[in-house]
Formats: structure tokens, sequence, C-alpha cells
């Protein structure tokens, strides 16, 4: 008898820890969710180097100073909403979002981020 409670038992926690499968309700696919801010700083550092700052870019390295930053959030809010300051840097911001690029907002963000970040805007 204490046998075969002890086999139900051991059994019933065998079922209770087995496996199975599970879906996300109400959502239809995996997406990108929340960027981290130290993941966001590293692709804003990643993209303002790659795209704003380097040899054939519109910016050059030594270029890059706090006023400079300064200038190039100023572009990027205004062209986050589609409006332009007049600067010089609007042009610059405007080779995050060339042809074909599908996340021209989230691209801004991250730059903006680790502008701000980086020169304490």
């Amino acid at each position: 008898m204490i046998r075969s409670v002890c086999l139900a038992a051991l059994l019933a926690a065998a079922v209770g820890f087995a496996r199975t499968p599970v879906s996300p309700s109400g959502s239809i696919g995996t997406g990108p969710g929340q960027i981290s801010p130290r993941k966001a700083y590293s692709q804003g550092k990643a993209l303002t180097f790659k795209v704003l700052v380097c040899s054939d870019c519109p910016l050059q390295k030594n270029e890059l100073d706090r006023d400079r930053a300064l200038s190039l959030t100023a572009s990027l809010e205004a062209a986050y909403e589609d409006k332009e300051t007049g600067s010089p840097d609007d042009e610059a911001v405007q080779a995050l979002c060339g042809p074909g690029v599908d996340d021209c907002g989230i691209r801004m963000e991250v730059v903006h981020y680790f502008l701000s970040r980086r020169f304490k805007l």
C-alpha cells in the first residue's frame, strides 16, 4: 500500500514537471522587443562610425565633437519629425535612411541615444 502511494506521488510529480508545448498568447510573431540601453548604445555607436563618421562618410572622425554631436542630434530630431533644421547635418542624417532601409526610425533613435550619452547632451 505504501509502495503504491509513493509510486502514485512520484508519477504525479513526473507529470507535473513534464515539458508541454507553450505558445504565446495574443502575439502574431516574435519581434525585436525592447532594446536594452547597453545594446542601443553599442548599436548607435556602430551605426555612427559606419554611416556618419568614417573616411567615406559625411563627417570625418576628427569633426565629431560635442558641438557637432549637438547639431547632429538636432538634425536627427527634426528628421524624425519630417522637418529640417537648415544645418549641413541634415544631409548627413539622411545617410542613415538611404534607399532600402526599413528601420529608419530605429536607426535614428539608437544614433541619437549614442550621441546624447557619449557627449552628455
